[in-house]
């Protein structure tokens, strides 16, 4: 068996704002031309260039590329670390950062690499996904699972500034009986590790090519 790809360096930024039905994230829809997740809604980030010398400039060049928005280094917050699984054979290593939006600017998408925007709540983004109406990758599901305990950008960003950033690797694995891809998360029976990130989403079926939050048992 061959060794698992090792995994490339990317950002990822989770841009908050306090909106009137309460605290909102900003995701951007990938074009259904992109080889990666295509057509799913996304935070804003990428993989790690040469040039960019840091995570944090890899975070501040990709919030500017895809969603036209122009943050400080210093104002991200490092929140959680999403590895690929080992089965990839595509696999990265994204350090997620929370950064509050800027006053005074509007996001603005590429319209290439991301080709729609949106400023949506926790919960309204769940159920979107739930209905089938957004397709989230597991990682960006989890995430914004995880935004659902905080009210505020203060709370979160504080919460945030509290802890070292978790560190959660997906496990992935096929049921013998129904022939099912499922992924799991820490602190799923069939994951390895503890739970490290909280939440009630812990596992995911591959469901008609997308994947669907399922009971862990």
């Amino acid at each position: 068996m061959d060794p698992p790809a090792p995994p490339r360096d990317a950002a990822t930024v989770v841009i908050l704002r306090d909106g009137m039905p309460g605290l909102e994230v900003y995701l951007v829809k990938r074009s259904r031309m992109m080889d990666f997740m295509a057509g799913a809604h996304v935070f804003p980030g990428g993989r790690l260039d040469k040039t960019d010398g840091s995570l944090e400039a890899c975070a501040v060049r990709e919030t500017y590329e895809e969603a036209g928005l122009r943050l400080e280094a210093a104002a991200l917050v490092p929140w959680v670390r999403w590895i690929t699984p080992e089965i990839s054979p595509r696999r990265f290593d994204a350090r997620f950062y929370l950064a509050r939006a800027p006053d005074g600017q509007e996001p603005k998408v590429d319209g290439h690499e991301a080709i729609e925007g949106l400023w949506i709540t926790a919960p309204a983004a769940l159920q979107r996904w739930e209905d089938g109406d957004m397709q989230l990758a597991p990682a960006t599901a989890k995430s914004v699972e995880m935004l659902l305990a905080f009210a505020t950008v203060d709370a979160a960003l504080a919460a945030a500034a509290k802890r070292p950033p978790p560190v959660a690797m997906p496990h992935v694995w096929n049921d013998k009986e129904t022939g099912h891809a499922f992924i799991s998360l820490p602190g799923d029976p069939r994951h390895p590790l503890p739970d490290v990130l909280g939440g009630a989403i812990r596992r995911f079926q591959l469901v008609e090519g997308r994947y669907r939050a399922v009971k862990a048992t």
